[in-house]
């Protein structure tokens, strides 16, 4: 899927070798080990074929992620860590969502769907008090998905990212915010 030429440009501005996509997997797999949680793989109901993957992350405590605690109610568990602390201490009850998708499924509605099922499994399941999601500025598509599927915009950070127009990832790259509460969360939105 991210040898896809309009997905690849998303993370880390070049296309990915075996090896990279082989580390992403093994890492994904070691963290629903350790965290119960990580991204997963989106098949077509009809066909069986790879439509993407998303779904939750947990957030590491000492990186970027920490600018997001100015998006967050100023509550005890929004700076609390996980038990697990392998391989980085992470947010015990907020996780991040995300989707990315073969460019013939963009536009039917697989990123919504992706998302509703990531929000019903971190406040259904996991107990999550907020779910974040982020994208570089200019990715309308993807900000309009969290819109849909209830999240809030509430700003914006900087981090390492795709600037429009460059060619290549930038140190400062402007990521919109957006965040949605578990006590906002509309389960009839689904």
């Amino acid at each position: 899927m991210h040898q896809d030429d309009a997905v690849w440009p998303w993370y880390d501005g070049a296309r990915p070798s075996l090896g990279q996509a082989q580390r992403w997997a093994a890492s994904m797999g070691e963290s629903w080990r350790l965290h119960g949680v990580h991204k997963w793989i989106a098949y077509d109901r009809a066909s069986g074929e790879v439509v993407g993957r998303g779904g939750l992350s947990r957030t590491p405590v000492d990186d970027d992620w920490g600018q997001l605690y100015a998006y967050l109610p100023a509550e005890p568990w929004v700076r609390a860590t996980h038990d697990v602390h392998r391989p980085f201490s992470a947010h015990a009850h907020w996780f991040e969502i995300g989707w990315a998708l073969r460019r013939e499924f963009w536009g039917r509605g697989y990123a919504a769907e992706i998302g509703r099922a990531g929000l019903a499994f971190a406040f259904d399941v996991l107990g999550a008090q907020a779910v974040v999601s982020c994208t570089v500025r200019h990715n309308a598509r993807s900000r309009a998905v969290m819109e849909r599927i209830g999240m809030r915009y509430t700003g914006e950070i900087r981090s390492r990212g795709v600037v429009d127009g460059v060619a290549a990832e930038q140190d400062d790259a402007p990521f919109a915010v957006c965040v949605l509460l578990h006590d906002d969360w509309d389960r009839s939105a689904e």
